[in-house]
Parts: C-alpha cells; structure tokens; sequence
C-alpha cells in the first residue's frame, strides 16, 4: 500500500476505540494530519499522517510502547487505535485520488474551520517558522517530527554524562520534587516542541512554547537551581509567571483539572503537594502518580523534571553543538495584546517573537 492509498482509507474512518476502550470520535483528514477528539474532550489534536504510514509499514505488530519511536507528542494511544481500525476498513484503490482531493478541499468555509482547530503551540510554530526560516525548524508542527536522531533526551538525567555541579544541581532538584529517581532510559526527544538545526544567528536550539500547565509550584522550585548553572535568560520572568496566584489559581490549576483554589502561593512544591492532598481532589491523569514522582501531583512533578532536562539538554557531550534553549510563554504574549493566545494575529505573534528575542536573548534576527 503506498501512501496516498493509506490516506485514502484513513479518510473513511470516523471512530476508533483503543484496546483499553477509550473513544476518539470526529476523525477527519486536513492536509498531512489527521485529527482526532478524545471521549470527554472538545478540543481536537493531530497525528501526522508521515508518522503514521511509517509505524505501519514498518512494523508488524503494533502497540502504544512501539509507536513511541515513529509518533511524535501524547498521541501514541489514539494513533494505534486509528491503525487497528484501520484494520477494518474495505478500500477501492480505483478512488483514491478523489477521496484525496475531496478531503483536502481548501474552499473557504473548510478554511475557517481549519483556523479554529488550530492548536496555539501549532500557531507559534508556524509564525515561528516564518521568522527564522521554515528550513531551520523541525518541529511536529510544521509537519517535521522529532525524534532521538535529532537530539539526546533522556527521562534519566545521570545518561547525560553531565558534569559534577549539574548532577549536583538535579540531586537537589529531584529532592524538592519528591522523587525517588527511579527512571528508565526511555526517550523523551519526540517531547520538544523544536529545535532549530544551523541557523546563520540562533545555531542549534531546543524551542519550547510553554503553556499554562508548564508553570507549577513543581517549576518554581526548580528555576532556583538552574538559575545557579545557567544565564537567567527566562528564568525570572517564569518565576513571575510561577508565583502569580492569580495566573495559578485560574489557569494552571483548571489545566490540571483542579478544583479548589489557593488562598496563597506554595512556598515550595512539598507545600503544594500537602495542600493537594488535603483538598481531596479527585485522582486524574493531570496529577496521577509517575515512574520516579509515586504520589499525588506525580504528573506535575514530571512535568517540570522533563522541562529541566530540555534546559540542560545543551549541556551534555552528547549534544554537543547545542546552545541553551530559547523558551517563549503563552502568556506573554496574551499580556501584550491582552486577550486569549487563539485571537493574536499571525502578524503580531511574529512581532512578539522578535521582541522576546531581542529583549531576553539579546539576538537580533535580520530583515525579520
């Protein structure tokens, strides 16, 4: 089957169910995605169609643990159930090319629809892309995956091979975590947002757009110890964002799936985590123990542990080359133009970024 034949019964499919019973319904074909809604959920995500058609011409059998290798992002789940499903699907080669052509129909009112499925991470991308040159980025945004030949990124910080002051540096981190440092060896490159590859200004760098759940008590604590070995590029800025009860309590929170709401900001993350636990919180995926964090708010602790990982990414020999990340948050452009990241032009998220640059960074990109 080539892949404008996969793509074609790809097309015909709606829903899927995974093996453990979860939905996905209003599955539709835009382009090089397929989209997809998780059961209980509204806002749509995407699969690149290019990941999918390797996974399954590759492998023989396939499962979520297999699929981590070819799908980039959270999506591995849904991506095995849409190819079991696809299992089940008759397909007439002789219509192929105009299925294709019907599905990517680019009228206007297709057009509008497609602009508010748009996720926000995929609209800094591309407005990102254009900035520095869509030739620099690989990013799953711009239908460009990422994947452990572009970067080392282990879940273990001790495969880095990082010197003393860093591992010192992540023994305190992962204290004030609560973690016991149990880590496989498992991958995590399929988890950055992007990465620019020999840009003439920025060189090689981890890219990351950090929305509302990247900005916990958990990543509070841990931008005190970066900021020991590190420039403080971003890290005042996010302790800002970190410490606003305001931001916390009516974004963080609710992206966690919290319920209740802070009278005062943690001191620490151990602080929040005892308040977590006397809030009698309903247990979620949102904050549902994980391999190294074995307790309530596990998912959060992770989460920042992941993000100091991309931080120092740079610092290890096994990424040499590499220069410190450049990170942009959601909510400094929302505060600039004071309304929600979905409604700010293409024109003034280019805008944005080169200021953030500029100003934070100190890079100035030319004739942007």
């Amino acid at each position: 089957m080539n892949k404008i034949e996969f793509k074609q019964k790809l097309s015909r499919i709606k829903t899927a169910k995974s093996v453990t019973g979860k939905k996905y319904s209003s599955i539709q074909i835009f382009g090089d995605s397929i989209e997809f809604v998780r059961e209980n959920k509204t806002k749509p995500e995407s699969i690149s169609i290019s990941e999918l058609f390797e996974l399954f011409t590759k492998e023989n059998s396939i499962n979520t643990t297999i699929a981590k290798s070819y799908i980039s992002g959270r999506v591995q789940s849904p991506a095995v159930a849409i190819l079991n499903q696809l299992k089940t699907v008759s397909f007439s080669k002789n219509n192929a090319e105009e299925t294709i052509s019907y599905k990517t129909d680019t009228s206007n009112k297709k057009e509008e629809k497609l602009k508010r499925k748009i996720k926000d991470e995929t609209k800094f991308f591309r407005a990102f892309s254009e900035v520095v040159g869509i030739h620099y980025l690989q990013s799953k945004s711009v239908d460009k995956a990422i994947n452990s030949s572009h970067i080392f990124l282990s879940n273990n910080y001790t495969y880095y091979l990082f010197n003393q002051e860093t591992n010192d540096c992540y023994l305190k981190i992962l204290a004030d975590l609560k973690s016991n440092k149990l880590f496989s060896s498992d991958s995590l490159s399929h988890y950055v947002d992007g990465i620019v590859f020999g840009h003439p200004i920025l060189k090689n760098r981890i890219i990351e757009f950090d929305e509302e759940q990247h900005f916990t008590p958990a990543r509070m604590d841990t931008l005190q110890y970066l900021s020991q070995i590190l420039s403080d590029n971003y890290f005042s800025k996010f302790r800002e964002i970190c410490t606003n009860k305001k931001y916390l309590n009516e974004f963080v929170l609710k992206k966690h799936r919290i319920k209740n709401k802070l009278e005062t900001v943690p001191k620490s993350f151990i602080d929040f985590v005892e308040w977590l636990e006397k809030s009698n919180e309903k247990t979620s995926g949102y904050i549902c123990n994980k391999n190294g964090f074995e307790f309530l708010g596990g998912r959060i602790a992770q989460r920042a542990y992941y993000d100091c990982l991309r931080d120092t990414a740079h610092l290890s020999e096994k990424n040499k080359g590499f220069e410190s990340p450049l990170r942009f948050a959601k909510k400094t452009f929302e505060d600039k133009e004071k309304v929600d990241f979905s409604m700010i032009s293409n024109k003034r998220i280019k805008e944005i970024i080169i200021e953030v640059l500029k100003i934070d960074y100190d890079i100035i990109i030319p004739n942007a």
